[in-house]
């Protein structure tokens, strides 16, 4: 499996398929992109993008006229909750490609099983309304589970710390840990990363650091410090981890 990051929020995923050789490869069959919002590189984030998931209706994980404009291509879709479907619609995306997500749904998204939770957006404060917010388990087939070509699974929280409802039978491949925001404590994160078993942590939600922040949220989320059974890696934008 192959992850891909794009700043901030998002992620794209390859999706497995097949060369012209009929060799298996990851991207053969393009990608699924996760949260493209507007603090990411969008441009390299839809490029051969088949499926977007999207947890939220907030600008910095959801572009909207970025995602109507590339729901040009016809055989892209999108799946989002309601008042993000709602406002990708007013904005003039096709109808019949956005749909509607809802916690405990398991969902077939171009080949990739896709299993829905969450439900609300951590708070951010007593007078805040709490967004609706769903959470992504996506799990690649693949015949040799998270090391396999093109097998692989990947939490996606949006803005939360609510975990799966339930982990793969292979394990979880890559936990997204929000890092930064005005919603969260550092000491949740931590203990999000040690709960939810993973063999790698990969750090997201991070447009607002800068290198010094970077620098102590590794300190701490990485296990020599607090412990933990996985990998740390932070990714640069357009950098990629192969599990």
């Amino acid at each position: 499996m192959q992850l891909t990051f794009h700043g901030h929020a998002c992620v794209s995923l390859g999706l497995p398929g097949t060369t012209p050789d009929a060799s298996p490869d990851v991207d053969a069959a393009g990608t699924l992109v996760i949260d493209p919002g507007t603090f990411s590189d969008t441009t390299t984030a839809f490029a051969g993008a088949r499926a977007v998931l999207i947890t939220h209706d907030h600008p910095d994980h959801v572009d909207v006229p970025a995602v109507v404009e590339h729901l040009a291509a016809p055989d892209t879709q999108v799946w989002a909750t309601g008042p993000a479907a709602s406002a990708l619609r007013d904005a003039g995306a096709p109808a019949d490609r956005v749909h509607e997500v809802t916690p405990g749904q398991v969902l077939d998204v171009a080949g990739a099983r896709v299993t829905v939770g969450g439900g609300q957006h951590a708070l951010i404060h007593a007078e805040v309304p709490r967004a609706v917010n769903v959470t992504y388990l996506v799990e690649l087939p693949g015949a040799d589970g998270p090391g396999g070509v093109g097998g692989g699974s990947v939490f996606h929280p949006g803005d939360s710390y609510d975990p799966p409802a339930a982990l793969p039978e292979t394990g979880l491949g890559v936990l997204l840990v929000p890092v930064s925001g005005p919603w969260m404590r550092l000491s949740e994160a931590i203990d999000f990363a040690r709960s939810v078993p993973a063999s790698f942590v990969v750090p997201i939600h991070d447009g607002l650091l800068s290198e010094i922040g970077h620098a102590l949220v590794g300190r701490w989320l990485d296990t020599a410090r607090l412990g933990g059974d996985y990998k740390y890696a932070r990714l640069t934008p357009g950098e990629s981890l192969k599990v």
